[in-house]
């Protein structure tokens, strides 16, 4: 305590009241988190589903959504496995994923995929024929589920005890 500067002894003070707020230790809250953000996953890999599901399936808001979900699910990894959310932004959470996760080159690589397949199909006038995307909705329409999966089993492995 007697080396810790200004900054360091408020961030003290806010853990201690966060604590006593929530009656809740902060690992615990953490762990909350995390589950938190694989719910979100969830709920992202859900309205995907059911944007390919549609009678005219909408491909391009699928990509976007199945992006979405395999970025949650590996930004709670990243947060338990970091200790923090210091990985958030889209182009550094791949490097994130812990050297332990499995086959974890291939989901670093896979994420980086599905961020470039999103911001082309949230950005890019073509191709024009929406047909054109679905090869790319199905490839993450098979991806997203299996991360998730990996994601949370990954989670629960590390203790984390709201999954």
């Amino acid at each position: 305590m007697s080396k810790a500067n200004k900054k360091t002894l408020n961030l003290f003070a806010e853990g201690i009241n966060l604590q006593a707020a929530t009656a809740r230790p902060l690992i615990d809250l953490q762990h909350q988190a995390c589950a938190d953000r694989i719910a979100l996953a969830k709920d992202f890999l859900s309205t995907a589903d059911r944007l390919m599901r549609m009678r005219r399936p909408e491909y391009r808001s699928a990509i976007s959504r199945y992006y979405y979900a395999m970025y949650h699910a590996i930004r709670a990894v990243a947060y338990l496995n970091e200790g923090g959310d210091d990985k958030e932004s889209h182009s550094t959470l791949p490097g994130a994923v812990p050297v332990d996760f499995a086959d974890s080159a291939l989901w670093q690589n896979a994420l980086k995929d599905a961020r470039a397949r999103r911001n082309e199909a949230d950005y890019d006038p073509y191709p024009a024929n929406l047909s054109a995307w679905r090869a790319v909705a199905v490839d993450l329409q098979g991806q997203a589920p299996i991360l998730l999966a990996l994601s949370e089993n990954y989670l629960k492995q590390k203790g984390c005890s709201h999954l």
